[in-house]
């Protein structure tokens, strides 16, 4: 049980430490101009409300994915069609191309590595190296002809939005490289045409062609067939990362 004067301690520690870290944040130094498009964009995301579901350098909710680098992994067409017709608990903001254009200089002239990124990098800021970005490498050194363009498309935000390499990711998307193991080729196309909303998976907006859904069976393939070896790569190019927090900023993952 805490006695009265370690419960004011511990009060006094919380209240010291909100005092530092409102400080630090309000003279941190670090600032971005925006153009007159993106700061209309800006307007429509807090109009929007979309600090409640999603984050900008780790700040905001957790329902939705964090915005910050966006469109690094959203193309043009995704992003225009989630901002029109929603994506499974996203709503339908029904935006015009007027807005989508703010939306995207938006969220493109804040995508700034040097700045910031939104996915915490538990290694050397300098490398320049997360855990998917060391996936990416694997794969692109690794996989060529349909299982690369399987995974092009995979990377295109259709599917990178909610699944993680080789592991559930944190919205409870499955791993994908045991898909051929739960599910056949029709079941397969059948997911990657209607996704599964009973399970919280929309189906894919813009759709996927034919030629499409069969390279993304064919990555998942590969990715079953040479998973352990993936991982492997996938670990070692990881395992001599370390975190040099001098080089964090406090304040935001990088």
């Amino acid at each position: 049980m805490f006695t009265p004067s370690s419960k004011k301690v511990m009060l006094s520690a919380l209240v010291a430490c909100f005092a530092i870290q409102s400080g630090l944040v309000y003279s941190d130094d670090v600032d971005i101009e925006l153009s007159a498009d993106a700061v209309e964009g800006r307007k429509l995301y807090h109009d929007g409300a979309c600090q409640v579901c999603h984050q900008l350098w780790g700040q905001g909710g957790f329902l939705g994915p964090d915005l910050t680098n966006a469109s690094s992994r959203v193309d043009e067409t995704r992003l225009a069609s989630l901002l029109t017709v929603g994506s499974g608990q996203m709503p339908a903001f029904g935006y015009d191309d007027e807005q989508i254009r703010y939306m995207s200089a938006f969220l493109t002239e804040i995508d700034r590595p040097d700045i910031g990124r939104g996915q915490l990098r538990l290694g050397d800021p300098g490398m320049s190296v997360t855990p998917q970005g060391a996936f990416d490498a694997v794969v692109l050194e690794t996989a060529t002809g349909g299982v690369r363009d399987g995974f092009e498309t995979f990377a295109s935000g259709v599917c990178s939005a909610c699944h993680f390499p080789f592991q559930t990711s944190v919205v409870g998307a499955p791993d994908l490289s045991t898909a051929v193991e739960r599910l056949d080729e029709a079941a397969l196309h059948d997911v990657l045409t209607r996704g599964r909303p009973e399970r919280g998976m929309p189906p894919p907006a813009p759709a996927l062609s034919s030629a499409e859904r069969d390279r993304l069976i064919e990555y998942f393939g590969w990715l079953n067939a040479n998973r352990a070896e993936l991982v492997s790569d996938w670990d070692s190019r990881q395992a001599d990362r370390r975190v040099d927090w001098s080089r964090l900023d406090w304040w935001e993952f990088r």
